[in-house]
């Protein structure tokens, strides 16, 4: 193996891990009920990193002439994980735009959520970049066990929501709080439909 392309797999091992700092920042602050101003600031920081390394991969996938995946994988991988992090900056913004001041039991349960995806994410990609694919699967169904639980959070949150808010501007606020938070699990899961495609066209 080349040191170009182990380069492209250390970075999507950058990416990943770049996530998981991301996601566990984000939950410790829900759980804190912090400051929601800094912790969008924080979440654009690990975006803009994320940014950077996207644009790194990329640049050296240009100028590698074989590469162990196919091109598409490592693009499709690093934008898809790449949507993660865009989408809890999305949510961290959406508290400072709609004055949010506390976090919520379904929020915090949301956050939980997406960093343990982040963490089974981080560590499916350490075991692409050891060549170990089939034991990816593992990861990948709890990621899908994850992106379910996520489906009926937000039911059960919509129903609470609409059976007992008194005030429909908190409503509304809170009902694509929880969307974009659902979202970003879905993203997750789209991550393992990637992941589960390379272990099918290399294993």
């Amino acid at each position: 193996m080349s040191k170009r392309s182990d380069q492209l797999f250390a970075f999507l091992v950058e990416i990943a891990e770049n996530i998981a700092q991301a996601t566990e920042t984000f939950q410790r602050e829900l759980e804190q009920g912090g400051d929601f101003g800094a912790l969008a600031s924080r979440m654009k920081t690990y975006e803009d990193k994320g940014d950077e390394l996207i644009s790194k991969l990329i640049s050296l996938l240009n100028n590698t002439y074989i590469t162990p995946l196919e091109r598409e994988d490592y693009v499709t991988l690093a934008t898809t994980l790449d949507d993660i992090i865009d989408g809890i900056h999305a949510c961290s913004v959406r508290f400072t735009l709609y004055d949010v001041t506390g976090s919520t039991p379904t929020m915090i349960e949301f956050a939980k959520d997406i960093h343990r995806s982040a963490k089974e994410i981080q560590e499916a990609i350490h075991k692409l970049n050891e060549r170990k694919l089939l034991q990816i699967r593992d990861h990948v169904k709890e990621l899908n066990v994850l992106e379910k639980h996520g489906d009926q959070l937000l039911h059960a949150a919509l129903r609470s929501l609409f059976a007992e808010s008194k005030d429909a501007i908190e409503l509304i606020k809170l009902k694509e709080i929880y969307e974009i938070l659902e979202s970003v699990t879905d993203r997750c899961e789209d991550v393992a439909d990637v992941l589960e495609s390379v272990i099918l066209k290399n294993a």
